[in-house]
């Protein structure tokens, strides 16, 4: 797994990486390997769990930056909050748009946890 694969992923999400975060990135690349590899009682992350293993590290990432007080919830607000086709309109969740902390937190337990299902695929019985 690559730094740049990361900051790819953090860009597309909306973070600009800046200088230092290479160190910071590739220890939470370090540690959701490790978690994966002792979850799923591998030796190995499979290349199928790749994109599991980038958005995880992500996540981490995103959960450090804000916990260290060095990132705010506002840069992750939804860009759309409704959509209106002719007569038809549809609304996303408003306690989003309103609450950019419940949304951010969202979006980080989805990066992190969401993965459960395609981990416990992958998981082996151990002796």
């Amino acid at each position: 797994m690559e730094v740049e694969t990361i900051k790819e992923r953090l860009t597309s999400m909306g973070y600009e990486c800046v200088e230092g975060d290479d160190f910071a990135i590739q220890y939470s690349i370090r540690e959701v390997e490790q978690y994966i590899k002792h979850f799923c009682n591998i030796s190995e992350v499979p290349a199928c769990l790749e994109y599991v293993w980038i958005d995880m590290v992500a996540g981490k990432f995103l959960q450090t930056k804000k916990a260290m007080g060095k990132l705010t919830a506002i840069q992750f607000q939804p860009l759309l909050s409704s959509i209106r086709d002719g007569d038809t309109t549809v609304e996303y969740n408003s306690s989003y748009t309103s609450d950019p902390e419940l949304f951010f937190q969202t979006v980080l337990d989805k990066l992190i946890n969401g993965h459960n299902l395609e981990l416990l695929a992958h998981r082996r019985i151990r002796w």
